[in-house]
């Protein structure tokens, strides 16, 4: 079923190719900075600046795709010994903390962005409006809520899917 796949598509595989985008761009960045530095005595003022930005985007993309696949960390130790009732039981509350929590942090962030947006406020050398790092807090936290709803999902139209921790490999 095609359309069962969109949900990983969106919130797994495409941030997984984000990632891997951003880390290229940031080797580049890094190698010129080193080039220009130790070879032309003249580093890029903006580069620290921008790989900041871009690792902060990083790992906000890649939290939906951790999350999709159920690799957060969790204390789950004893939680093979529970009864399946109990199981399902702490999933729905942890799949509740995570909606809740993240939804709020989201909603938050958005805030922060509107601030920024109307301050005008840019970074200090490279001259990015600050609208663009902390808009990252809003697609990721938003992303992982889509994805905390959409793996359990996915999960009930592909089991064969799945392996036994819930990880699609």
């Amino acid at each position: 079923m095609i359309l069962a796949r969109i949900p990983r598509l969106i919130l797994r595989d495409i941030p997984r190719i984000a990632i891997g985008v951003i880390l290229l761009l940031a080797i580049a960045i890094n190698f010129a900075n080193v080039v220009g530095r130790y070879v032309f005595l003249a580093p890029l003022p903006w580069a620290e600046e921008v790989l900041s930005f871009l690792v902060i985007w990083g790992v906000c993309l890649g939290a939906s795709a951790v999350t999709y696949d159920r690799r957060h960390l969790a204390m789950d130790v004893l939680v093979g010994a529970y009864p399946p009732m109990l199981r399902r039981v702490l999933d729905g509350l942890l799949l509740a903390g995570i909606i809740g929590f993240c939804g709020f942090a989201s909603i938050q962030a958005w805030q922060i962005v509107k601030i920024m947006a109307a301050n005008g406020q840019v970074s200090i050398t490279a001259g990015i409006p600050m609208t663009v790092p902390y808009a990252a807090f809003v697609v990721g936290f938003a992303m992982i809520v889509l994805a905390a709803i959409a793996e359990p999902i996915a999960r009930r139209f592909d089991p064969a899917s799945e392996t036994q921790d819930g990880s699609n490999l």
